[in-house]
């Protein structure tokens, strides 16, 4: 049991004397890299647990084994694709039309004049606001005036 969490345990960058265990780098390497600030170090573009020397980092990069993502996604685009082709979509007849319909367009002015909705006017002067209130209570209470 101990020997396999000892063969799992990874030496910090920043450190020497630290002994992390592989799945804890990350995480030690945020709070050690606020610790010494001053050592100039640099993270590998496809890893972030990889913590090199400015001058080492351009030979890590071309061996890095991380690499692999990177480059399989390059090469997507070489791989050979076949063009996708919707399926032909099936013409439906229908009978009717519904274009042919005479049917009025819905005004809502002239719903809400005939129906039990409060209206209000915009924009008028206030003895006109004050004569359509007075004409729209008495046809909500159904006085016909005319």
């Amino acid at each position: 049991m101990e020997n396999a969490e000892t063969q799992d345990m990874i030496e910090c960058p920043y450190d020497k004397h630290h002994q992390i265990l592989r799945t804890r780098m990350q995480v030690h390497l945020s709070r050690c890299r606020r610790n010494h600030t001053n050592v100039k170090k640099t993270t590998c573009p496809f890893n972030v647990t990889h913590v090199l020397n400015e001058p080492e980092l351009e030979f890590h990069v071309s061996v890095c084994t991380e690499r692999k993502s990177l480059e399989h996604f390059r090469n997507v685009v070489n791989a050979p694709t076949k063009p996708t082709i919707p399926p032909p979509m099936p013409v439906y007849e229908s009978e009717e039309t519904w274009d042919d319909d005479e049917t009025p367009s819905y005004n809502p002015q002239h719903y809400a004049a005939n129906s039990n909705v409060l209206r209000s006017i915009q924009g008028a002067s206030p003895a006109q606001r004050k004569a359509f209130r007075k004409q729209e209570r008495l046809r909500l209470l159904g006085i016909d005036n005319n």
